[in-house]
């Protein structure tokens, strides 16, 4: 069996327009919009949206994985992002562990996605 295809992320956006305008700000493009459904791109990294105007966006548990060859140059491009005129969006240092480097975000609709250095 030959498996194909494509998994991608899908979190939720209480306002399709705003979260484009987020995203876009972090270099996404957007690919595909409806009354329901949202895809943005950065390179061949895909995120998918459904629309959820009730989420509360302090309590929310969803996230997402971005996985890079070189964490530093994601950092760096992302850094230079106005995080403060984006509440509740955040954006930590980068920690390292024994088992992973990362650095994570919180957008705009309180989803987490966690940057991860690809491993040899």
């Amino acid at each position: 069996m030959k498996f194909e295809g494509q998994i991608t992320a899908n979190l939720p956006a209480v306002n399709f327009d705003q979260t484009a305008l987020f995203y876009q700000g972090l270099g996404f493009s957007l690919e595909y919009q409806s009354a329901e459904w949202m895809i943005l791109k950065l390179g061949a990294m895909v995120l998918e949206f459904f629309h959820h105007p009730t989420l509360d966006v302090h309590h929310s548990w969803h996230s997402a994985c971005i996985r890079v060859p070189d964490i530093e140059s994601y950092y760096d491009y992302w850094s230079a992002f106005n995080w403060a005129l984006w509440e509740p969006a955040k954006m930590t240092g980068i920690q390292d562990s024994a088992e992973i480097r990362q650095f994570c975000m919180i957008d705009i609709n309180g989803s987490l996605l966690r940057c991860i250095q690809v491993m040899a």
